[in-house]
């Protein structure tokens, strides 16, 4: 059953890697990371909405996000954070020496997760500022892309962004690998970031964290994004309940 019109994946971490293993040699598929912030984005974004459609996956990247889920009768298993599915499969790609392209992520990061995960032939492009906009510097990107195959296919550009150009690269039907709609996961990854101890991620307060990380940054969105959630999940519970509280 679907949640805030958004089809969950609804099998576990271990159940998603070993998928992304098996298909990661074939043609491009991507994966994208619902969360607070992107389900009041698809509220008016035809953008994210076209991307989320043909994602392989929508795969519940938070925490918080998850008991509302399960109170509109989604049968999702698990948050499965995409900084830590990211930090999973990278590790993977170490191990067996793939082939990684990143699109984003600042090159000093960069060079910090080459120095970490010497098995990884990392491929990076660093596309400029609004580039999504651009159509000749979105061409130039889907080239790179192109022209440099891999398992796994990391965008690091933010919210609606990556998802825009994950289905762009899709559209092209010249790209290989698993692309992952991740965000900062590799700002974490490589250190220059640092993320929530395990027990605060367990307890959901891992947003918390991020907020006291980087304030400047996170507060005014995160109090936005609440602000704007909670009527659509009122209009969400409305529709997957009666007024007694049973199932439609």
């Amino acid at each position: 059953m679907k949640a805030f019109d958004i089809d969950f994946y609804d099998g576990s971490k271990e159940e998603l890697i070993r998928e992304i293993v098996d298909i990661s040699e074939r043609e491009f598929s991507y994966i994208v990371t619902p969360n607070v912030n992107h389900v009041v984005q698809l509220e008016h974004d035809e953008g994210l909405k076209k991307a989320y459609v043909k994602a392989l996956h929508r795969v519940c990247d938070s925490r918080v996000l998850l008991p509302f889920l399960r109170a509109q009768g989604a049968q999702v298993q698990e948050a499965i954070p995409g900084s830590t599915l990211t930090a999973d499969l990278i590790v993977l790609a170490d191990k067996h020496r793939w082939k990684v392209c990143v699109i984003g992520c600042e090159p000093a990061n960069m060079t910090r997760l080459q120095d970490r995960f010497p098995g990884i032939t990392f491929y990076h492009y660093y596309p400029p500022m609004g580039f999504i906009n651009d159509q000749g510097a979105v061409e130039a990107c889907l080239a790179f892309i192109a022209a440099h195959p891999s398992r796994l296919v990391v965008l690091a550009l933010g919210c609606t962004t990556q998802e825009v150009l994950a289905l762009k690269i899709l559209e092209a039907e010249n790209a290989t690998g698993v692309g992952l709609c991740v965000g900062g996961s590799l700002n974490f990854l490589s250190g220059s970031v640092p993320r929530a101890p395990r027990w605060v991620q367990q307890i959901s307060l891992e947003w918390l964290h991020r907020v006291c990380t980087e304030p400047r940054r996170l507060t005014g969105r995160y109090a936005r994004d609440a602000w704007r959630f909670v009527p659509i999940l009122i209009r969400q519970l409305r529709q997957s309940t009666s007024l007694f509280g049973v199932k439609q």
